[in-house]
């Protein structure tokens, strides 16, 4: 599992972290990450909902110079890019508690009970955790009334990039449709919206 990045700061719903990395591994909106916890031994799924590449001190500099080289931008542009990463928690994997459940996890479709700690590795869920993941729509229901994240924009681009995982591609959409029209039948403007966003 590929490291991407360690966490800035936490809360119960929403992480930061932190990152350098060529232009082509920047972060995608939409994607699944996970990262741990103490309580029993847990993993947290997130989906990544901002991204920020931020200044270098040498990009300012490069902005305002007078006779600037296409080398030097290619140059710029080829190096390790800081980017900060804002994480929706959607659900999380944990042991079982009790002492016959040994080796046994239960996977939650809900917040985790603590936050990660700063420091924490970050990394890009493979393709077997997105699917076990994402074989649900448990999660809908938190991104939906998530205050922190362009909600609609958010969970289109996360079925988006499950879809890419899960099989046939048409038939996981929907599902994914059908579960979406269940849970908000009583906004047909905003569930129209947002079924347009699944390709």
């Amino acid at each position: 599992m590929t490291i991407i990045g360690k966490v800035l700061k936490a809360n119960t719903t929403t992480y930061v972290f932190g990152t350098r990395v060529p232009k082509q591994d920047v972060p995608i909106f939409g994607s699944l990450v996970r990262t741990k916890i103490q309580f029993r031994n847990a993993v947290i799924f997130g989906l990544i909902y901002n991204i920020e590449v931020l200044d270098d001190g040498m990009t300012k500099m490069m902005s305002v110079a007078d006779d600037l080289r296409t080398e030097d931008i290619e140059w710029q542009r080829n190096r390790r890019v800081p980017v900060e990463a804002s994480v929706l928690n959607v659900g999380y994997e944990a042991d079982l508690p009790n002492a016959n459940s040994i080796g046994k996890r239960e996977m939650r479709y809900a917040l985790p009970p603590q936050p990660p700690v700063t420091l924490d590795e970050v990394t890009v869920c493979d393709e077997a955790e997105v699917r076990q993941f994402t074989g649900r729509c448990d999660f809908y229901r938190l991104v939906l009334e998530s205050r922190d994240a362009p909600t609609d924009e958010l969970l289109a681009a996360s079925i988006n990039y499950a879809a890419d995982f899960n099989g046939d591609r048409n038939a996981y959409l929907r599902t994914c449709g059908r579960e979406l029209a269940r849970l908000m039948a009583g906004d047909a403007a905003r569930l129209d919206g947002l079924l347009r966003r699944l390709l």
